[in-house]
């Protein structure tokens, strides 16, 4: 007697079940309103098919043929309900997938693919975000960006120096900005995070007399080339550094009374008219020469050690045994001049915020009371 071979069910609906043949096809068995139901089909789909065609038959309950098992039907009917009337399921899924897709982009790749967007940033602006988020890239030692926890931002944060703490906060919320809007990750665990408050401190302004004294020096020396920087810095409060690096001559409408400056640390154009004062100073510079010379920094060391202060490129002993006793040089010091003055003169914090290219919160916070009218008065009738 032959053995009859063992029917493995390897699919099965309400009424019918599928097994494979000896044949390598596949059959389809079982009984549909007492009729007994007995087909084969090449493909496993194929049979999968025909058993829900033959389904649809029995009853008016419209089943649609699908390879979801009865378990997977009943989650996929209770999901329907939980969706809004013309709700499209698969949309809803996409938009979970989407929500909830972890991230695999490294901390350090994101970091460099956000500095390229900062390549058109000043030099100074880049050189910073790129050293501060140097140090994330080296804390974070090959993490993901989704990795990152609101207790690691906290505790990345503790790594910064004394008076850095804000600076790293910072450009870290910025990258992680930065990172969601390009759909890297779906959170920014720095993003409430508040800064630390930081104690007040007021500009250095220069006097009147320090003024007038750079204004000479600058007269004096080098043929009088570094003239139109001082003044104009004094007079005129561009950045010591990202503006004035850039400026040339065709910028300065002395006609009108007007500078446009175009670049910068922010990258945003602006016209700044100049005093009287200035025009006149600036009427004595010879116009076939830069306004940011060559060997600018041995140069302008020169000018402030001549007026009494620490060049800042001292290198020798005997460069430095000159410069014992100067006053120290403040940062920016002539651009917190210009502005301390202009805002005093003029009495108005939105138009100063405008001229010096700043916003009236940094000129309320700094700039306010640091010299008097009479200071304010003398100051810009300095004239050659």
């Amino acid at each position: 007697m032959k053995n009859r071979h063992k029917r493995n069910k390897v699919y099965s609906t309400d009424h019918l079940f599928i097994y494979p043949t000896i044949s390598d096809s596949f059959c389809i068995e079982g009984v549909i309103h007492g009729k007994r139901i007995r087909l084969r089909f090449k493909s496993l789909q194929e049979a999968k098919y025909k058993c829900h065609d033959l389904e649809e038959g029995i009853n008016e309950l419209g089943i649609a043929r699908t390879n979801l098992v009865k378990a997977q039907l009943r989650s996929a009917e209770e999901a329907f309900d939980l969706l809004p009337e013309g709700t499209s399921l698969k949309e809803a899924v996409r938009l979970y997938l989407k929500a909830n897709k972890p991230s695999r982009v490294s901390v350090k790749d994101a970091v460099w693919q956000f500095l390229a967007t900062k390549e058109n940033c000043s030099k100074n602006t880049y050189d910073q975000a790129k050293g501060l988020l140097m140090k994330l890239v080296n804390w974070a030692d090959g993490r993901t960006l989704d990795s990152i926890s609101r207790e690691d931002a906290h505790n990345y944060l503790k790594t910064a120096r004394s008076g850095s703490y804000n600076h790293y906060l910072r450009f870290a919320k910025s990258l992680y900005k930065w990172a969601i809007s390009e759909e890297l990750t779906n959170n920014n665990p720095f993003k409430n995070i508040a800064p630390k408050t930081r104690i007040h401190t007021e500009f250095s302004v220069l006097s009147c007399d320090e003024a007038k004294a750079l204004l000479r020096a600058s007269e004096a020396l080098y043929g009088g080339e570094l003239l139109p920087y001082t003044a104009i810095t004094l007079f005129a409060g561009l950045r010591p550094d990202s503006e004035m690096r850039h400026l040339t001559w065709e910028a300065i409408n002395l006609e009108d009374g007007e500078i446009r400056v175009t670049m910068g640390k922010t990258r945003i154009p602006r016209t700044v008219d100049i005093p009287d004062n200035l025009v006149k100073w600036l009427k004595k510079c010879d116009e076939s020469r830069p306004i940011y010379p060559k060997n600018f920094r041995r140069k302008w060391a020169k000018i402030r050690n001549k007026a009494g202060f620490k060049g800042g490129a001292a290198k020798t002993t005997k460069e430095k045994t000159v410069e014992i006793g100067l006053k120290p040089w403040v940062k920016d010091y002539t651009r917190h001049t210009a502005i301390s003055y202009r805002v005093r003169q003029t009495g108005d914090i939105h138009s100063a915020a405008t001229w010096a290219g700043n916003s009236p919160n940094i000129i309320k916070s700094y700039y306010l009371g640091l010299v008097s009218r009479s200071e304010s008065s003398k100051f810009w009738a300095n004239e050659p």
